[in-house]
């Protein structure tokens, strides 16, 4: 009786551990502090709208996010990653598969709790016009 007790507790034990440890999808040594949803706002050189879009940034810093130009209503989308230091490289694509043209550069910071960011963009391929800055803020 003593060895099935054993065996039980060894198999409670060994399912525990399992189910904890595949209940994870990324190991928290990858996980950039600044995953999370957050609301991009673009804007012209001139300072006039450009586009906004609420982008998920995923636990190792990838984002894909659709993005619907101010007025005309075109969409394509944007696509980067972040660093664990903030640091935001990307591009514009057609679709989260399809080839990258321009730049979407900037940089991700924390500052008393709360994650903003800024930066560039460009996509002078796509149209000569589509250039200048973006801010975002976490959800």
């Amino acid at each position: 009786m003593k060895n099935v007790k054993i065996i039980l507790r060894a198999a409670i034990i060994f399912f525990l551990l399992n189910a904890f440890h595949n209940g994870c999808d990324s190991p928290v040594s990858d996980i950039v502090p600044y995953s999370g949803n957050w609301s991009f706002t673009f804007s012209y050189v001139n300072g006039t709208a450009f586009a906004v879009s609420e982008v998920s940034v995923q636990d190792e810093g990838d984002f894909c996010e659709k993005l619907v130009l101010s007025g005309s209503g075109t969409e394509f989308y944007i696509k980067g990653e972040v660093t664990a230091d903030g640091v935001v490289n990307g591009a514009f694509a057609n679709d989260c598969s399809g080839a990258l043209s321009g730049s979407l550069n900037g940089k991700f910071t924390e500052l008393m709790g709360a994650g903003y960011a800024s930066g560039t963009f460009s996509d002078t391929l796509r149209n000569s016009n589509y250039k200048g800055t973006w801010k975002a803020r976490r959800n």
